[in-house]
């Protein structure tokens, strides 16, 4: 999880925009429905990021279905908004996982429940197909009413330390796990935000597969600090530098600086262990 910047833009110019490059009735209905819109951009922008109780706007069932479509049936305005969405070097990279390649937009809040935002850029977020998927129409948890996931424009993530991972040898194999600590000093209700994030998300599993996958790729460079004369210290070394330069550049819960810090203090690891990361030839 990471943050990201708000697209540059004026949305209610996007929105008459992508209005007026649709064809009547829906036209009609959205520019009907522009003055509750406007509102609606406003109650957003002023609740943001608590906006998980946020009360849907009174629009009627023909403005609902233009609003959907005015995002599910692109115009030339909306083809340019994903564009500008989702060309940007800074989310090229999914900031709800911090893993896959961004490839789609997600609703932060559902369009099918808050149709006024199918087409707000701050509602819009670059994501991967994965995270997309797992977090469907989901917005609060039923038993905490607390928003399950962090909303990468709005939500501040923690620099205190909440992500965790364990290494060990067994049995010739890697065994990485993940999991979330609530450190001391962080409230419950922000404790249990990250929780619904990282398990409505599938987080821990999937880094641990990313991870032992990406061990891989980076066995050659361990093989080399190692050399012939077996120098653990070495790979110890190496392995803490590349979790520094993760940590300076992505913060102290990125996964991978966990990874590798984690790494660097296994001793098995280091003195040859890493072997078992070698993909099959």
């Amino acid at each position: 999880m990471r943050s990201i910047p708000l697209l540059p833009v004026e949305a209610i110019d996007i929105f008459d925009e992508i209005a007026l490059a649709k064809h009547q009735p829906r036209q009609r209905q959205m520019q009907a429905a522009r003055k509750k819109i406007v509102s609606a951009y406003q109650r957003y922008h002023d609740t943001a990021p608590n906006i998980g109780g946020l009360d849907a706007a009174l629009l009627t069932d023909l403005q609902k279905e233009a609003m959907r479509h005015a995002y599910n049936v692109e115009t030339g305005p909306m083809t340019t908004l994903r564009a500008d969405l989702l060309k940007r070097i800074s989310v090229a990279r999914c900031p709800f996982c911090g893993i896959g390649e961004t490839s789609t937009l997600d609703h932060y809040l559902p369009k099918e429940h808050y149709p006024e935002y199918s087409v707000f850029p701050n509602n819009l977020v670059p994501s991967c197909a994965a995270c997309n998927t797992r977090k469907r129409d989901l917005i609060l948890d039923e038993e905490t009413n607390v928003r399950i996931f962090l909303h990468p424009c709005y939500d501040v993530i923690p620099e205190l330390e909440f992500l965790m991972v364990q290494t060990r040898m067994e049995d010739d194999a890697l065994i990485l796990s993940y999991r979330l600590s609530r450190p001391a000093g962080m409230a419950i209700r922000t404790f249990q935000h990250l929780q619904g994030h990282y398990k409505k998300l599938n987080l821990p599993d999937r880094y641990r597969r990313m991870g032992l996958e990406h061990l891989g790729e980076q066995y050659p460079s361990l093989r080399r600090a190692y050399g012939g004369d077996g120098d653990a210290e070495r790979v110890a070394e190496k392995l803490l530098e590349k979790a520094e330069d993760f940590e300076e550049l992505s913060g102290p819960n990125y996964w991978l600086a966990k990874l590798y810090r984690s790494l660097a203090n296994n001793p098995d690891f280091c003195d040859g262990g890493f072997h078992v990361v070698r993909p099959p030839t």
